[in-house]
């Protein structure tokens, strides 16, 4: 029987194996580290190439920056636009898409950053595009009427008076309305033509008495149509005439309208004031002041230094020049919170004036006073009398 070979195990030496181990983890060790730098000739074409290599990284993130930013700035300007579609203001169909956006932007100048003048550009422009690009809208479509009364508004609060009055007349040439004519009759008030002033507003004032007008919106209307009429005669000093006009404001005016009752009592004061009533224009400017007092508005702030600084000129001219330099004050504080800054200007100088006056009026009285004292004890020498006599004459001039 065949014997079968011996097979023999040789064991690997420990030593070997450790040797093995430590070549690996060099290995892992040199992958790891960072390659050594290449040893070059020429220094200066090895740096132009870090350099390179580190402006093309430099490029690459500036390059996804730059996009980075500028579809977030796209995305949120569009998402901005879509927001003031949905939740602001609508804008008509009918517009083309750079229309509405243009409105957009007009609706941002209007109400959230205030640049009336840049506004109204954008409106101009809105209505150009328009009829241009779209034949089936004309100047006569209620879309461009739109439009254009609120370009005329945007010029009106930019200060373009004759702007304003430019595009208010085309209105009215299309459709005559009392709101057209009420702000035509003010903007003219505001350049001084009295005449054109009265043409329109006399004209809303007989349409209102002839009942066209029967909604809430245009008993407001009919209200302040009175008032502007009523400061159109006072300023034609027709006292007679502005009068019963504001009667019959403030008699119709609710009683939550409290800024333009203070304003229509300041009025009432300064007609009783151009009549000749003193009395009944002071009664009249501290119930304004006190209307204007009851509520924390704009308007309500311009008539409180308004009437506050009339009321301290009454004041002077009664004499009573403490209470009237503390309403002259009180105006620069309402002139102040409301940014009336010529208001502002304007009664402090009134305040300077009545200080100065009050104190060159004490100073004569006070220079009269030491005059006359001086006079008199250089005339009247003191006489020495005996207590007896003295007496004895105090006796009998009493009998």
């Amino acid at each position: 029987m065949n014997s079968l070979p011996r097979l023999s195990f040789r064991r690997t030496p420990i030593r070997f194996q450790r040797q093995q181990l430590q070549k690996r983890w060099l290995q892992q060790e040199q992958q790891q580290l960072p390659p050594k730098p290449s040893m070059s000739s020429n220094p200066t074409v090895a740096a132009f190439q870090v350099v390179g290599k580190q402006l093309k990284v430099t490029l690459k993130y500036t390059g996804i920056t730059a996009v980075s930013i500028f579809l977030a700035t796209a995305i949120t300007w569009q998402s901005y636009h879509l927001y003031i579609e949905h939740y602001l203001e609508s804008t008509p169909e009918e517009l083309s898409y750079r229309a509405r956006n243009l409105l957009h932007g007009a609706h941002v100048r209007e109400h959230i950053s205030p640049d009336y003048a840049l506004a109204a550009n954008y409106i101009r422009q809105v209505i150009n595009i328009t009829l241009e690009e779209n034949q089936q809208l004309s100047e006569s479509s209620d879309i461009i009427k739109k439009l254009r009364l609120r370009l005329a508004d945007n010029e009106n609060r930019a200060g373009h008076v004759l702007e304003a009055i430019t595009e208010y007349t085309r209105i009215w040439k299309l459709e005559p309305t009392l709101f057209v004519a009420k702000k035509l009759g003010d903007l003219y008030m505001r350049i001084g033509d009295q005449e054109q002033a009265e043409q329109f507003l006399t004209w809303a004032f007989q349409q209102l008495q002839e009942g066209k007008g029967n909604n809430k919106e245009d008993d407001e209307l009919r209200i302040k149509t009175l008032c502007s009429l009523a400061s159109l005669y006072a300023t034609q000093r027709q006292f007679e005439l502005a009068l019963p006009l504001l009667l019959q404001a403030l008699k119709a005016m609710p009683q939550d309208w409290i800024c333009l009752k203070g304003i229509v009592q300041n009025q009432l004061c300064e007609v009783m004031y151009g009549m000749g009533k003193m009395d009944e224009a002071l009664g009249w400017a501290q119930a304004s002041l006190e209307s204007s007092s009851q509520k924390d508005d704009q308007d309500c702030r311009e008539c409180g230094g308004v009437v506050s600084n009339n009321l301290g000129r009454l004041l002077e001219m009664k004499g009573d020049f403490d209470k009237a330099l503390t309403h002259y004050k009180q105006a620069v504080l309402y002139a102040t919170e409301s940014h009336d800054l010529i208001g502002q200007e304007q009664y402090e100088m009134n305040v300077q004036r009545l200080n100065e006056q009050v104190s060159q009026e004490k100073n004569e009285g006070t220079t009269v006073l030491s005059a006359v004292t001086s006079a008199i004890e250089q005339q009247q020498q003191p006489v020495k009398k005996d207590p007896v006599s003295s007496w004895l004459n105090g006796l009998f001039n009493k009998k």
